[in-house]
């Protein structure tokens, strides 16, 4: 039996208060503050584009590590007017008229920028702890953990198709992010929700990596992988998502969509 989750990320409206940092040394708070900044600005300045997101999707009913494939979706994503829209076009390569959210099993939305708005977002009022210096794909990047708490919180952890009062709740969360210390852009972002007892989903994390990619002749800092691991009970599942071919948004374009390789 799949997980019907779905685990989304609701952008707010940005306020003057700048974030706040906790138990930071001076050149820390500077770091995360250049951070801030450049996740803010991230959206807006994102092209309109479309992209290929490949998620293949597993799961282990008993919790036994007896781990089996689920299926392959193949999702034309195109973001015009700072808005995602996700639109289910194969799935195991085949074509198929149904809606994203209502594939079935545990789906996510929010990597091109609501979830670092979410984070930095002055709203959002989240705590940040030094954790020293690391490498992310040759890079050296800060790393910072972070935690929202329930009242500030905008991650949204949905129980099948159509949300309503009982299989619908907002939840904090924590994890981690990593910075680059030459662009102080995001590198690496972690998360995980802290879902209160007797709710369907027990289980929720995920993890987004960013790089460069051109969109129209210019490079941008793009998601290129994530990662989502959910459960109920001894149930879980994992998707592990691709996001590929980035091209720039056109009335004019043409897309075709093949199956994914394995």
């Amino acid at each position: 039996m799949r997980v019907p989750a779905h685990l989304a990320l609701i952008a707010l409206l940005a306020a003057p208060a700048p974030a706040m940092a906790q138990q930071l040394e001076p050149e820390q708070t500077s770091l995360l503050e250049s951070a801030r900044e450049a996740a803010l600005r991230y959206s807006d300045s994102l092209p309109d584009f479309i992209c290929t997101e490949v998620v293949r999707r597993t799961q282990d009913p008993q919790g036994n590590g007896r781990w089996r494939a689920i299926d392959t979706l193949t999702i034309k994503l195109s973001y015009f007017g700072h808005q995602e829209d996700y639109k289910l076009m194969l799935v195991n390569g085949k074509p198929t008229a149904l809606d994203y959210l209502q594939a079935g099993g545990a789906l996510s939305t929010g990597e091109f920028g609501t979830r670092l708005l979410s984070l930095f977002e002055p709203r959002s009022h989240a705590e940040f702890h030094w954790k020293g210096w690391t490498t992310i794909r040759k890079r050296r990047a800060a790393r910072f953990s972070y935690r929202i708490t329930r009242e500030n919180s905008i991650f949204r952890i949905q129980y099948g198709a159509v949300a309503d009062s009982s299989n619908s709740i907002v939840v904090p969360y924590h994890g981690e992010v990593f910075v680059d210390e030459q662009t102080h852009m995001v590198l690496r972002m972690m998360q995980q929700g802290e879902i209160p007892v007797g709710f369907p989903i027990t289980f929720s994390e995920s993890i987004v990596d960013y790089e460069f990619a051109e969109v129209g002749g210019k490079p941008y800092l793009l998601p290129t992988a994530a990662y989502v691991k959910t459960s109920s009970g001894r149930f879980a599942a994992e998707n592990n998502v691709e996001f590929r071919d980035y091209r720039k948004f056109q009335t004019e374009t043409n897309i075709s969509f093949d199956p994914a390789k394995p």
